[in-house]
């Protein structure tokens, strides 16, 4: 993208997404997470086409960090969708990122199958809570320690979500992401602090009539985060429910005195509904060797498996490699020989990133692979997808 498609690419958004023509434009220029610098245009005849913005971030989960794309606001001209322009689009930005050394590429998808079909895989699962507000326990001795949030707080609330990430998943954030962050009227702010400890949790929502949005909550030990509940807890005059979209892991029926959403539905006989399962981001491998190779595996896991892997961008004719475990390590050479395991880049990619496991794969007709390599791909990546805070939605 040149700097002259600047307002040619900003009203094609607008008019895909909406939005305030002057101040896309502006966030072109000046925007905390990217600029035009990092866009992508289709020009056809003199005129553009298609447009995305490919963010660059760095993105935490499994335990290890990899630099990647965030592609956001892939637009199309309504004259011109349906011949191919997003797709010829797409194609040539994941390209670059290989060329450029990128280890995956993420997107929030408008339709997760015309993504799928350039190998983008469905990882973003996530538990959606309607917590009952009047459900949840509230201990004051730990609500004691919860504040408000003061402006001398804010860098050490930075470094308290900088310390906690490596151990958890999502986006690593820059100083002007967090400066945005300060300026956002509708979100409210509260902090645990313990003493000489200080700070070492934080819990940023929204109110909205009857219910409190939860938008980010960060804690560093478990009287932390029982602190920050507890606080919410105390809002029953006024906040009826509490809404949090949460990692698929975390157990948040095991606080609630009746365990059920905020006016469940009934599913049958004594079934109701507690939390409903979302799905939310895409993500896929770009540079399989370099995705695999920096991730700590566990130390007891010793083997050897062999793959092809069809990418219907990147290599169509699939790539042939040897994965080799040891020592919590991962190295990926080239393969000669016929391989364990067959699939395509998707499902690779959801095993990965712990959204599916090998046997699940195998069993739905996802991959083809022998007992003995589907049992090392399960040690090797366990179960538990990636997460992105809404606050770092994109």
């Amino acid at each position: 993208m040149a700097e002259a498609d600047i307002e040619a690419a900003a009203s094609m958004q607008v008019e895909a997404f909406g939005g305030n023509l002057p101040e896309i434009i502006e966030r072109y220029h000046t925007g905390p997470r990217s600029t035009w610098r990092d866009g992508w245009v289709v020009e056809h005849d003199g005129e553009l086409r298609a447009a995305a913005l490919a963010l660059p971030a760095r993105w935490w989960f499994g335990g290890c960090a990899y630099d990647v794309s965030a592609i956001a606001a892939v637009a199309v001209r309504p004259v011109d969708r349906r011949r191919g322009f997003a797709s010829e689009l797409m194609r040539g930005l994941l390209r670059a990122e290989r060329e450029a050394g990128h280890t995956y590429s993420v997107l929030y998808p408008f339709q997760h199958g015309f993504y799928r079909r350039l190998g983008y895989a469905t990882v973003g699962l996530m538990h959606f809570w309607r917590l009952p507000t009047a459900q949840l326990p509230d201990d004051p001795r730990l609500r004691g320690k919860v504040r408000l949030l003061r402006e001398a707080d804010r860098s050490t609330v930075a470094d308290v979500y900088t310390r906690w990430l490596p151990a958890h998943s999502g986006f690593e954030r820059n100083g002007r992401q967090w400066e945005r962050r300060w300026t956002i009227s509708d979100d409210k702010w509260v902090v645990y602090e313990d003493g000489a400890a200080g700070v070492s949790g934080y819990l940023a929502y929204r109110a909205s009539g009857p219910s409190l949005e939860i938008r980010e909550l960060v804690a560093h030990h478990a009287e932390a985060e029982r602190g920050l509940w507890s606080f919410v807890a105390a809002q029953i005059e006024q906040r009826a429910s509490v809404t949090y979209h949460a990692p698929l892991h975390q157990p948040l029926w095991a606080m609630l005195r009746e365990p059920h959403m905020f006016e469940p539905t009934n599913r049958g006989f004594i079934v109701t509904d507690v939390a409903a399962l979302t799905v939310s981001f895409m993500a896929r491998a770009v540079d399989v060797s370099a995705a695999l190779t920096p991730r700590h595996y566990p130390p007891g896991i010793r083997g050897r498996v062999t793959l092809n892997v069809h990418d219907p961008v990147l290599a169509p004719e699939g790539e042939p490699l040897a994965l080799e475990f040891s020592e919590g390590r991962a190295t990926v050479t080239p393969l000669t020989e016929q391989p364990d395991v067959r699939c395509d880049i998707v499902t690779l990619s959801q095993i990965m990133c712990g959204a599916l496991t090998a046997t699940h794969a195998r069993w739905y007709g996802l991959l083809e692979a022998s007992d003995p390599a589907t049992t090392l791909l399960d040690q090797a990546f366990p179960l538990g997808p990636p997460f992105i805070h809404p606050a770092d939605w994109f």
